[in-house]
This record gives structure tokens, sequence and C-alpha cells, in this order.
């Protein structure tokens, strides 16, 4: 057995990436939050190492949408889709539930901020706090073939359906399924995203001002949106997202201790 525990996630990263280039590693065992997970899948993605997932950070978004999938099967494990997310100059890196931009993407990084003692909560306060900077953004994009522009306040590319402890941005994704969701909440103001953000049972549920695509690719056109994805940053548009079916096998997760 090899411990990959780290005092920093640089430090955790770059073992783990030096252990899976030797073949040292034949399962990944992981405790911690969505942050944990998308550290490892940038060195486990696309392998044959399979991972078993201990939820215990203050976002469990990826083990909350394998949780649902796995109570369905009687095998030891799934495999999972995972975003690949591409930059023009060719670099890629790898997202495991769901990609925000717009003023989730705001709420994400101030939560990161924030002292931990929140918890699961830090994303509400964080939101709470941020809305006097509301925004919405005009983002350009291709779903597949189909151009779109969008007058957002939040863009959301989903793998899975949950986001910042619970939040529902993309109801129908399931992490199994070949295809990237995407909603876009348009032409709403503070107020009106407000019920989106809250409403964990359905959040951005089929309103006038939610729209809703499917897709395997997705090509953000418009400069300078910086993405979040699994409560880290990806890179700042233009950006090419990816559905890679089956990219990573989780053998079980286990239960949240937080």
């Amino acid at each position: 057995m090899i411990d990959l525990a780290r005092p920093s996630p640089e430090a955790a990263s770059a073992a783990l990436a030096l252990a899976v280039e030797r073949g040292e590693i034949e399962r990944l065992f992981i405790a911690g939050g969505d942050g944990l997970v998308h550290l490892a899948i940038q060195h486990v993605a696309a392998t044959s190492i399979p991972v078993t997932i201990v939820p215990v950070g203050t976002g469990n978004d990826f083990v909350a949408a394998l949780d649902q999938r796995m109570s369905k099967t009687t095998t030891n494990g799934i495999s999972t889709d995972l975003i690949k997310v591409s930059t023009p100059g060719g670099s890629q890196s790898w997202a495991a539930s769901v990609a925000i931009a717009g003023f989730p993407a705001d709420i994400n990084q101030r939560a990161n901020t924030m002292s931990r003692r929140w918890g699961s909560n830090v994303y509400a306060v964080a939101a709470a706090l941020q809305l006097p900077h509301f925004e919405r953004r005009t983002i350009r994009l291709t779903v597949d073939s189909e151009k779109i522009t969008t007058n957002t306040a939040m863009l959301a590319i989903g793998n899975t359906r949950y986001f910042g402890g619970g939040m529902l941005p993309c109801p129908d994704a399931q992490p199994d399924d070949h295809l990237l969701h995407f909603t876009s909440i348009e032409g709403v103001g503070r107020i009106g995203l407000l019920p989106h953000l809250l409403g964990r049972a359905g959040g951005t549920a089929d309103r006038k001002e939610v729209r809703r695509e499917r897709g395997r690719r997705i090509e953000i056109e418009s400069q300078g949106e910086l993405f979040w994805a699994d409560g880290e940053p990806v890179g700042t548009s233009p950006l090419t997202f990816e559905v890679v079916p089956d990219a990573l096998k989780v053998e079980r997760v286990g239960a949240d201790t937080s």
C-alpha cells in the first residue's frame, strides 16, 4: 500500500502522478470531497485503475450522484463518464460533476476563500455575500453543431446532477448516459436567480427562463469566462467540453461520516 497523503494538494497530485507513471497503483482509495476527486481523476481518468471514494468533504456531489446509480446495480462498481476540458493550445484536464460559469462560478470563487467552519453551508453563505455583485453575461457557444448565444446568470455543463453541496443545475444528468447536459438561466436578475440556487429538489425545474440542451461536445467561444468544475478552476474560455464515456471505474462509495 502506498500512502499518497501530502501537506498540500500540489504535492499529493505530484505523488499520485508519479505512482501512476511507475505502474504502482492497482486501485485508488480516496477519503475526501469533490476537490480530492477532481485532483485524482487528472491522473487516473481513462486508465484501468478503479477508485473507491469515502465522501468526507464539504461538498460530495459526485458521490451523491453515484449513490443513486450504484443502488440500482448488484455489481461491485460502475463505469462513469467524465468531462474532458480542452484549451485552444491543446492542454487538457478532467471534470467529474458540473462545470459552471456566471454567478455560480463567482460563488465558488468566494466560497474557496471562506472559513471551512461553514461546512456544507459554505456555498449558501457565499451566495448571500456575492449577491450584491450579481451580473449576467452574454456567452456564445456551440452544442454539437447548434450555435447558441445566451444572456445568462448561470451556465452549467453537467455530467451529473449536482453542484455546490446539493444544488441541481442539471437535474436530468446521469454519470453514465454519455451526454453533457447544458443549462442556462437566461434574462433573470438577482432575485429571479435565487429560486434556482436554493431549490434543492429541482432548482432548475422547467421555467420559462431555463434553457436546456444535450450534446456530446460543447465549445465556449466567448473570451474570458472563468469556469469551475468540482469546486476547482478549470480554465478561462475559449474552452471545449467533451463527454468521455466510461472514463472512470468506481468500485464503491462509502458512507459520509462528516
